[in-house]
């Protein structure tokens, strides 16, 4: 099957069901079954229901939502580390699912064979990431570090290492899963110069975020998504802007109603 024309990503009703969580089946439940003569039986755990998700190259899309809406589930599947139970995706071009920063790295290796690692995770083959060595340690601000055990480094700085290698993921899409989302302020806008960059013009993003500002700012389209389906699609304003809207009527306590003495 072909993408549809000029689209890079095409997820098309897609569902997502997981097996129920029963747990062990303790003495008590066994004996409970036995005296009402019945099973329990779970359902499956819907984790998406019939979500449709379209992305033309060089298009920036946020993936909003609580926690648990859904947002990782969605860019696993589209990533194709998920099969939909239900529904179609379709991708054009390279991918890149990153979770978290710096996962994988280990504590007693040093910055350069945890940055060659780290690149070669993301396809960054060894040889160009020596070369580059210089450049990424420059942007993380640890110039001269190339020996330090990274055990030594702080967790913001383990950040920006890692971030400084995926700048130079060569790859056609993006998918980004809140991996920005604990650095601080000079981080951010750090990773703000590289998203807005010449190079990513071209390039295609989807990013779960709750970071409404970068998803105003940086993002053309918003998805919103509420326990697994699609809530709201559309320009990525307007979409924050009626998510914010929803969860301060959420926030909002009821008054209460006034008694007799």
């Amino acid at each position: 099957m072909a993408t549809p024309s000029g689209l890079v990503v095409a997820a098309d009703g897609v569902s997502r069901e997981f097996p129920p969580a029963q747990g062990p089946r303790t003495l008590y439940r066994v004996l409970r079954d036995v005296v009402s003569g019945t099973r329990t039986h779970h359902e499956p755990i819907r984790a998406l229901r019939d979500v449709t998700l379209h992305a033309q190259a060089g298009e920036k899309v946020a993936l909003i939502g609580n926690n648990g809406a859904g947002k990782s589930t969605l860019l696993k599947v589209v990533a194709g580390l998920l099969r939909a139970t239900r529904g179609s995706v379709i991708t054009r071009g390279e991918k890149v699912l990153l979770t978290s920063l710096g996962g994988g790295m280990i504590d007693d290796v040093s910055v350069r064979d945890n940055t060659l690692l780290w690149g070669s995770l993301y396809g960054v083959e060894a040889s160009r990431m020596r070369g580059l060595l210089a450049d990424v340690l420059e942007w993380a601000e640890i110039p001269g570090y190339e020996d330090a055990r990274l055990r030594t480094l702080s967790s913001g700085t383990r950040q920006r290492l890692a971030f400084s290698v995926v700048r130079h993921i060569a790859t056609d899409i993006f998918l980004i899963d809140e991996a920005l989302s604990a650095g601080d302020v000079r981080f951010r806008a750090k990773c703000r110069a590289f998203f807005e960059s010449e190079v990513n013009r071209r390039r295609t993003f989807v990013v779960a975020t709750h970071d409404l500002d970068f998803a105003k700012s940086f993002c053309t389209l918003a998805l919103w998504l509420n326990e697994g389906e699609v809530a709201e699609w559309g320009e990525s304003g307007t979409v924050v802007e009626r998510y914010v809207a929803a969860q301060s009527r959420r926030a909002t306590p009821r008054p209460v109603a006034a008694t007799a003495p």
